[in-house]
């Protein structure tokens, strides 16, 4: 129960991080996506029924916050989860360096699935053009981040389990 009241702690947080204090950073248009790289920490280490649903409502939460329309970001993030849970499963992947080329290569995976999302459901013109440059940039910045944010979600997931052992 902890562990999850940590985990939704930290989801509010980033939700809040990404989609008010970041746009305010002097990176232009690039947001680092915080929850895109708590998604791929839940699909390396922790891939249960619960963080399946927790990804599916981080994309639902940034959908609600974010975007005019529901769903692209839900589909988005399920999707993610589920890419980083499959190849979890054929590669062992501890190491902060091969963690953060996951979560560039997650942030590929999220770009594609929101293009193809806007292409088929709303937009008529194509948004390929413009969106590659930004799905790479901020992917590059959310790999950069991604290893002190594992680090931290690390932390406090064996500060909580070692005090379940303590009692």
């Amino acid at each position: 129960m902890r562990l999850f009241l940590l985990f939704l702690a930290v989801s509010f947080v980033l939700i809040v991080l990404q989609t008010t204090f970041l746009h305010l950073l002097p990176l232009g248009p690039i947001v680092p996506d915080l929850t895109l790289v708590l998604c791929v920490y839940w699909g390396l280490n922790r891939p249960t029924t619960g963080t399946v649903l927790g990804s599916f409502m981080l994309g639902y939460s940034v959908d609600v916050f974010s975007s005019p329309v529901l769903g692209p970001n839900t589909f988005a993030m399920s999707l993610v989860f589920l890419a980083v849970y499959l190849s979890s499963r054929r590669l062992w992947i501890h190491n902060p360096l091969l963690g953060a080329a996951v979560v560039f290569f997650a942030s590929w995976v999220k770009g594609a699935a929101l293009m193809v999302a806007w292409s088929l459901l709303l937009v008529k013109d194509p948004v390929w053009t413009g969106a590659l440059k930004y799905v790479f940039l901020e992917g590059l910045v959310a790999a950069f981040l991604a290893p002190s944010l594992f680090s931290l979600l690390r932390r406090g997931e064996i500060y909580i389990l070692e005090e379940r052992k303590a009692r």
